[in-house]
């Protein structure tokens, strides 16, 4: 390769990054001059199962707990070194030979260098996932999942939820204190990322505090954003004696109702935020049912993971996390079978559970 071409490879990659994550620019120069990293293993008993596997995590820490709880029900590290992303390969090249699987979580702009070495399958933090607002109320209703249609509409219905919208701040501030962060912590404990007071604040009196009730007693609130003609869903809470059962249908009722609120102020689409790539993961499952595509415009960091061996116990926690990966292309779901054969039923079941608006293809992968 010439170095004319070399370098305009490097123009257009630049331009792509600036395009898809330029917001996230103040973030990505943090990044460049934070080079701690962390090697350690972890010995885990796998969600579900019981069954144990030894992960090796390299990284700067921003994803760890999130994926140690995916993965494990239980767990203990069996060695740990504090070093930079320039030493890391070393050490993690002799604690490999006694793991299983390996994450690379150094993230942008120094996970690449790992990812020469050796063959990773890629997958983003975040990613986000967008409504587009299309044709009429119809329309709109009839992009939602058959399930949506038939029980959480129904639910709201039955429920007689309404909704009020205000930018009261002592309103506002109680949602924080009260409802907000009490509701981060418990869902996601030690693995919840809790935005800054000032800035939900902030972002509750540009937009609106969109407050569900069930007759005279609030159930649910969350802050939404209007924002070049898309409606932007930030942060949600319920209160501390949430009661709602199931607990989903409020939920539900914030999404309806703030999907609508979109296209009565003619937005032309309705932007969910993050969601992780896994596809048995609540948030992505909860927001594709609404009708949403995928996106791969959240974030510049990706994730690598890599199994090193194929014994039993490490095919079996692929298994149990079906994702969401980058490739050329653009997103694909990629799903691990073992012990059942590849057919059409098993494809359209498939296609049933995890397709999405979004994705590119469904690579299945069988193991026999």
């Amino acid at each position: 390769m010439n170095p004319f071409t070399r370098l305009y490879q490097k123009i257009v990659g630049a331009y792509r990054f600036i395009q898809h994550y330029g917001q996230h620019l103040p973030l990505a120069t943090k990044a460049i001059f934070d080079l701690s990293c962390t090697v350690m293993t972890i010995r885990g008993s796998i969600r579900g199962s019981g069954d144990l596997v030894v992960l090796l995590y390299v990284g700067r820490r921003w994803n760890e707990e999130f994926l140690i709880n995916l993965f494990f029900d239980s767990h203990e590290i069996l060695a740990c070194d504090e070093l930079n992303v320039f030493t890391a390969r070393a050490r993690s090249e002799v604690l490999a030979r006694e793991a299983d699987i390996e994450i690379i979580d150094i993230g942008w702009p120094y996970g690449g260098r790992l990812k020469k070495h050796q063959r990773y399958l890629e997958f983003a933090d975040w990613l986000n996932m967008i409504l587009p607002l299309e044709g009429d109320w119809d329309d709109i209703v009839r992009s939602f999942r058959n399930t949506t249609r038939n029980n959480d509409l129904r639910l709201i219905r039955r429920n007689q939820y309404r909704f009020e919208v205000t930018n009261d701040q002592r309103m506002i501030e109680s949602f924080y204190d009260d409802m907000y962060v009490p509701t981060a912590s418990r869902r996601y404990g030690e693995a919840s990322i809790i935005a800054p007071r000032k800035h939900v604040l902030k972002r509750a009196r540009q937009g609106e505090l969109l407050q569900i009730y069930k007759k005279n007693q609030l159930v649910i609130a969350g802050v939404i954003y209007p924002e070049d003609d898309v409606l932007y869903f930030l942060w949600q809470g319920s209160p501390p004696r949430f009661q709602e059962r199931p607990a989903e249908a409020a939920a539900s009722a914030l999404y309806y109702f703030g999907i609508r609120y979109a296209f009565d102020h003619e937005m032309t689409a309705v932007d969910f935020a993050g969601t992780r790539a896994f596809l048995n993961f609540g948030d992505f499952r909860f927001k594709r049912k609404w009708g949403a595509m995928v996106d791969d415009s959240f974030s510049p960091n990706s994730v690598l993971l890599r199994p090193l061996n194929n014994h039993d116990n490490t095919i079996l926690l692929c298994e149990t996390i079906p994702l969401l990966a980058r490739s050329d292309e653009g997103l694909e779901a990629v799903v691990v079978r073992s012990g059942e054969t590849v057919n059409t039923d098993m494809l359209e079941r498939l296609v049933k559970n995890y397709d999405c608006a979004g994705l590119d293809r469904i690579l299945v992968i069988s193991v026999s």
